[in-house]
């Protein structure tokens, strides 16, 4: 019978090849959209940890210039900088001189001229990023430490030696790490992975992780290294954050 539809006939079809072909290339280029615009973040955040790193020496070099002192050890702070400093003993060494001298590990950097390293700079406003403080409970935000571009991660100072049983030789260190105790240089410190981590050494280094001015300390092979040996080569293939990196303060 005529002008008579039936119920559920339908005039819909299914994707063509060509259609499903021009969806996946989309989703294609989303994907590494997304892909490349992480790795864009990550040479940001490496970029400004390096500039950040190099402000901080200029602060030292400019500090020890002005009061011929290190920041942190110079003994009249509170009396030439501002009062609410509190002096180092003027020993040419930024925190302890006997038990962590030789132990990277055990320098906590948030307790006496570990910490006071970054109120003498804030207060000789030599250094950004961070406030005068007599406490640090965490990186950044009002705290004496500062932080930098890795989320949850800041810096600390330490004083002691590592090279891997070769060429040793005690000098002051910037450490990049999470936890903000410092104390250990567990995976679980790290702000950096083995592949980010070579990129970094080799723009500074020399690219050992266990040699030269940067350095990665206490880690075992597996962790941010291949092989714990005298050059530590780094782990440049891997991309899980569990490296604790050292840089040389003061040559």
């Amino acid at each position: 019978m005529l002008g008579i539809t039936h119920a559920g006939t339908s005039n819909q079809r299914g994707f063509t090849l060509i259609e499903m072909s021009i969806v996946l290339v989309i989703i294609g280029l989303i994907i590494g959209g997304i892909l490349k615009g992480q790795e864009i973040i990550e040479s940001s955040r490496q970029k400004n940890v390096i500039t950040q790193l190099d402000s901080i020496k200029a602060s030292v070099n400019t500090f020890a210039d002005k009061f011929n002192a290190l920041p942190g050890d110079y003994g009249l702070a509170s009396t030439r900088i501002n009062a609410a400093l509190t002096d180092g003993d003027d020993s040419g060494i930024i925190g302890s001189t006997n038990a962590n001298a030789a132990a990277l590990a055990g320098e906590t950097g948030v307790a006496g001229e570990n910490l006071e390293f970054w109120n003498q700079l804030a207060g000789a406003e030599l250094v950004s990023g961070t406030t005068l403080n007599g406490t640090a409970t965490g990186f950044g935000d009002g705290n004496a430490l500062p932080a930098v571009a890795v989320p949850g991660a800041g810096m600390t100072v330490a004083f002691g030696t590592h090279e891997h049983g070769q060429n040793n030789r005690q000098t002051h260190w910037v450490r990049i790490h999470k936890g903000v105790d410092g104390a250990t240089d567990a995976a679980a410190d790290g702000a950096f992975s083995g592949k980010r981590m070579f990129e970094i050494d080799l723009k500074l280094d020399d690219g050992s992780g266990r040699e030269g001015v940067v350095r990665v300390v206490g880690d075992t092979a597996g962790t941010c290294i291949l092989t714990d040996n005298v050059t530590g080569p780094y782990d440049s293939l891997d991309n899980t954050i569990d490296c604790a990196p050292y840089f040389e303060l003061v040559q």
